[in-house]
């Protein structure tokens, strides 16, 4: 009894594993999103203290990335953006804006 008990098992077990070998696996497809396509501006001194850019602290806005001296600036430059960025363009006139 014991044997017929393992043999069926096995065979069980055995029918399992081809069932589910040719079993067709479905992936859910999810939509790739594209990354927006940032404009750097190339601007070369920080639009809020006036200083060298350092090439490390940046700050997005309207997909275009502005060069800051600091994450200070970073954070004065957030509050009001158009505010620095007009101060920007008039130090700066050969800016990528576009």
């Amino acid at each position: 009894m014991k044997r017929k008990m393992i043999f069926s098992l096995a065979l069980v077990m055995v029918f399992a594993l081809f069932v589910g070998w040719n079993a067709p696996v479905m992936f859910a497809q999810t939509a790739v999103q594209e990354p927006a396509k940032v404009k750097d501006v190339g601007n070369k001194f920080c639009p809020v203290s006036g200083e060298p850019v350092s090439g490390t602290d940046f700050f997005m806005y309207e997909e275009k990335r502005y060069g800051v001296c600091c994450p200070m600036c970073e954070a004065m430059f957030k509050k009001d953006p158009a505010k620095y960025i007009k101060a920007m363009e008039e130090k700066e006139p050969n800016l990528k804006m576009e």
